[in-house]
């Protein structure tokens, strides 16, 4: 009897085991279909950051212009990550299986929160190199040129910039970051030389001492070197004063500052090239052509009359590629078979270079040491208004002594707007002189 019942209580002891065991294996059934799910879920929208990321990487890198939906969406970007490293992280009693599942997803989720953390801090850089910028954009092909650089660039906003830049992986977007803080820094630089040197001749428009001609000519070049307009312009006014005096006892001293030098990009073609030429040559002017290696192949006889009339020639690469994105390599080939082809055809080999959309790094000057970058100071918008009202609007507006015009030979708005804008450079007793002439 006794035997009996220990059977039963074994038995019993067993089944209750078995159900505690069941019940567990449910519960963890359970819990682990429903953490699948949930990873599941999670990997769903970990595809839609993943293919944020990637957007907003490849945008940050085509455009450092940075707008609110760039921001907002990296924002949204982020808060995803974290709250799907959150759901992941609250995911527990789960079995081995599903538990390496979890794993390699929080590995994936960490990654994505880096990749994340790095395009807003890019994003905080470029916001910050932007406002130090001004209104103008500031993008890999502009950032060279002659950009505006706010008026009051403080030291914090400078070390703040630095820090954040600093702190950017090594890439296409810091060197340029990093060019911009050049620039930065050496427009505060300038600035400091010039307004210690012309405290010494002028304050509060009240004169000191009268600068001789070269000192004035030196104050000049400085002045029309700024960047930024509303700089320019209070500068200016101040010279204006200066110059009153200086004419008195050099009354030439005004003939050397009014210089412009024409420049045409982008041909030659058997058109609006053309045209230019005839132009050019009704007012007796030389201009400079900074010519592509692929249409110097196409129009060899234009090229051979530009040097016949007298007029310089310069090299615009072989097919207008970004130097700053090549190898040395490829730099060189770009660059040296379009000085070979000119040479050929003209028997004088381009001393200038003006690389595509003005950028150029150290690479470029390294391959070319021989070579003198020739940018400019006046963007005439004719590749982006095609209007010639417009086109001599900027030539006005950005007029300044020893000017270089960026035009481009190879739209016939260009070559239409061509004459309203030396006439309007005589009226201001422009004298037209070579690229060359005015560059250092």
């Amino acid at each position: 009897m006794i035997k009996e019942k220990r059977k039963q209580f074994i038995l019993i002891f067993l089944l209750l085991i078995l159900i505690v065991e069941v019940i567990f294996l449910v519960r963890r059934m359970t819990l682990d279909k429903k953490a699948s799910q949930t990873l599941r879920s999670v990997t769903s929208e970990k595809k839609v950051i993943d293919q944020s990321i990637q957007e907003l990487s490849q945008q940050n890198l085509e455009n450092f212009v940075i707008n609110q939906d760039l921001l907002k969406t990296a924002n949204q970007t982020k808060d995803s990550v974290h709250q799907s490293i959150k759901t992941v992280d609250d995911i527990s009693n789960i079995s081995g299986k599903v538990k390496n599942q979890k794993k390699q997803l929080m590995l994936g989720l960490n990654k994505d929160a880096e990749a994340i953390d790095a395009i807003q801090k890019r994003i905080k850089a470029s916001q910050q190199m932007s406002t130090i910028f001004g209104t103008k954009p500031f993008n890999k092909n502009s950032l060279v040129k002659d950009l505006a650089i706010s008026q009051s660039i403080t030291q914090s906003m400078k070390d703040e910039l630095d820090s954040n830049v600093t702190s950017l992986p090594k890439d296409e977007q810091k060197a340029s970051l990093e060019a911009g803080l050049k620039q930065i820094t050496e427009q505060n630089n300038a600035l400091v030389s010039l307004d210690k040197e012309m405290k010494t001749y002028i304050q509060d428009k009240k004169i000191k001492t009268v600068p001789t001609s070269d000192q004035y000519k030196k104050l000049n070049k400085e002045v029309s070197s700024l960047k930024n307009d509303k700089l320019r312009q209070v500068y200016a006014s101040q010279l204006s004063v200066l110059q009153k005096e200086v004419v008195k006892n050099d009354p030439t001293i005004l003939n050397d500052d009014k210089k412009v030098a024409l420049t045409f990009d982008d041909g030659p073609n058997n058109t609006s090239s053309l045209q230019i030429l005839n132009t050019l040559k009704k007012y007796n002017i030389k201009a400079t052509f900074f010519m592509l290696g692929t249409m110097v192949d196409n129009y060899p006889d234009v090229v051979k009359k530009i040097h016949e009339a007298g007029h310089d020639i310069g090299n615009h690469t072989y097919d207008h590629k970004d130097l700053t994105k090549l190898d040395e390599a490829s730099i060189k080939q770009e660059i040296d078979s379009t000085n070979q082809k000119i040479e050929k055809l003209t028997g004088e080999k381009p001393t200038l270079l003006r690389p595509p959309y003005g950028a150029y790094n150290d690479r470029v000057t390294k391959v070319e040491p021989n070579m003198t970058i020739a940018l400019w100071n006046i963007d005439t918008l004719d590749w982006k208004t095609h209007n010639p009202t417009a086109i001599l609007g900027e030539v006005k507006k950005e007029l300044q002594p020893h000017s270089i015009v960026l035009m481009h030979d190879i739209h016939q708005d260009s070559a239409d707007s061509l004459e309203n804008v030396i006439k309007f450079l005589k009226s201001q007793d422009y004298t037209f002189v070579l690229a060359k002439d005015l560059i250092n």
